[in-house]
């Protein structure tokens, strides 16, 4: 007898996902991104797919939807490859690095690694009022104006999301995604 098998809605498949990765943080086989680093970059990835940007914020179909980390690569390779062949809206996605601040240019989402804690009020100042969804980890992120902040809450990766950032770069969170998050309390 088969068994039938069900067609999953995006949602389910962000929950399958996370809920895989989730599981264990385990150390990585050497020359392979840790576990840590390839469930951070399914959550960035998933992010993109449930967060909207305003029409004229991506541009023209085809034209690259850029995702971008501030400083040295904390995912160990990973975030190419969870955004490899990926599209977010009909735009390819692309990785890009900035050094620091200064050398931040055009993206729609804007990672910033621990290391960069210390210059995160420089970094967010640099995208405030523009469409870019500001996600991070460390500690002074979220009080500095970030819009998403991921950590690790008892062995699981969690985030949490400021409506009001979200709101104020013109980007809205899909209930769903706003259901999963923890809520930032200023």
């Amino acid at each position: 007898m088969r068994r039938k098998i069900e067609k999953r809605t995006g949602w389910q498949w962000m929950i399958i996902i996370i809920a895989a990765a989730a599981l264990g943080l385990s150390e990585p086989c050497r020359g392979e991104p840790s576990r840590e680093a390839l469930v951070k970059a399914a959550f960035v990835y998933n992010f993109t797919q449930f967060v909207q940007w305003p029409e004229n914020a991506l541009g023209e179909k085809g034209t690259p939807f850029i995702v971008a980390v501030v400083g040295d690569d904390p995912f160990g390779g990973a975030l190419e490859k969870a955004m490899a062949n990926k599209a977010v809206e009909g735009h390819p996605v692309a990785v890009k690095y900035f050094a620091s601040a200064d050398q931040i240019q055009a993206c729609q989402l804007l990672f910033v690694p621990v290391p960069e804690d210390g210059a995160t009020p420089a970094i967010l100042a640099k995208v405030a009022g523009t469409r870019v969804l500001t996600v991070g980890e460390g500690d002074s992120f979220m009080p500095s104006g970030g819009g998403i902040r991921l950590f690790i809450e008892d062995g699981r990766m969690r985030f949490e999301l400021d409506p009001d950032v979200l709101d104020a770069s013109n980007l809205k969170a899909s209930a769903k995604l706003m259901k999963l998050a923890r809520i930032y309390k200023k």
